[in-house]
């Protein structure tokens, strides 16, 4: 799927109505799955493909309340610390981390969760093996600083796993303007050549990139979970009944639900694409 739309062509009702296609194949057709990908199964086949052995230094920047941290501990055996900037996920992260303790003692050990930003890491220089950085750089303005301290603190031949979400030209600049304020989202952080002068202007070498639109919506759709669905539901209803929800919620919450809903419509159909960077030195 093109970021940039394609001249549309002026067509007449003949056109459109006229006996152009079989109603039922259309719909067979697109009832038929594409075979989309689980974005946590993808990710995580992405980290096992790099090797590394168990012990290996990870480091999740932008752990929130430390979900990945712990599965990559529990998953590859790797010793993992996190860094949030977020008062309230770091003590979600330390009450969840005394649950997985209690759980799989082994596989907390490994875990720490720090208070910390992107643009100013406190690991030593090329002391780590492995960095992930799941839907957390749209919020740094600074992403120079940022890869720049990725490229300081990984060790030769280490890698960064980046899952990023940019805007299309689909996107309008009003569209734009409405949708990143109220999510602390930077427009320029979105924008995928920006993002990619910044890491290769770190010394970062961009192995691949993965481009999934709207691909792992699709899979949480036909998994059942459709979150897409209800996200659009919750739109419409955001949008009908704004001045209860504002009230009982607040402004600040309202215009957030209202982004973060629009977030997943959005990828379906086409104005943001996320993609998955594989960085390394």
């Amino acid at each position: 799927m093109p970021d940039t739309p394609a001249p549309r062509v002026m067509r007449s009702v003949d056109d459109v109505y006229g006996d152009t296609f079989d109603d039922q194949e259309v719909e067979a057709a697109l009832n038929e799955s594409l075979s989309p990908r689980s974005l946590n199964e993808l990710l995580f086949d992405l980290v096992a493909e790099t090797g590394l052995p168990p012990g290996s230094a990870v480091l999740d920047v932008g752990a929130r309340e430390g979900r990945y941290s712990f599965e990559l501990s529990r998953r590859f055996g790797f010793t993992v610390r996190g860094v949030e900037p977020v008062r309230r996920h770091l003590d979600n992260a330390a009450r969840d981390l005394a649950a997985f303790a209690v759980e799989e003692p082994e596989a907390a050990a490994r875990v720490r969760i720090d208070e910390g930003v992107a643009e100013k890491l406190t690991d030593p220089s090329g002391s780590v093996d492995l960095i992930w950085c799941r839907d957390v750089l749209v919020h740094v303005e600074d992403l120079e600083t940022a890869f720049g301290e990725f490229r300081r603190v990984l060790k030769p031949g280490g890698r960064a796993l980046v899952f990023q979400m940019t805007a299309t030209d689909w996107l309008t600049p009003a569209e734009a303007a409405f949708l990143w304020p109220p999510a602390g989202i930077h427009t320029s952080s979105v924008d995928p050549q920006r993002i990619e002068a910044a890491i290769t202007g770190a010394g970062l070498s961009i192995e691949q990139c993965i481009e999934l639109h709207g691909e792992t919506r699709e899979r949480s759709e036909e998994d059942g979970i459709a979150s897409s669905s209800q996200q659009l539901l919750w739109v419409s209803r955001l949008l009908r009944n704004r001045a209860a929800y504002e009230e009982r919620f607040g402004t600040i919450a309202y215009e957030y639900l209202l982004t973060d809903s629009l977030w997943g419509v959005y990828q379906m159909i086409g104005k943001l694409n996320p993609r998955i960077y594989v960085l390394s030195v």
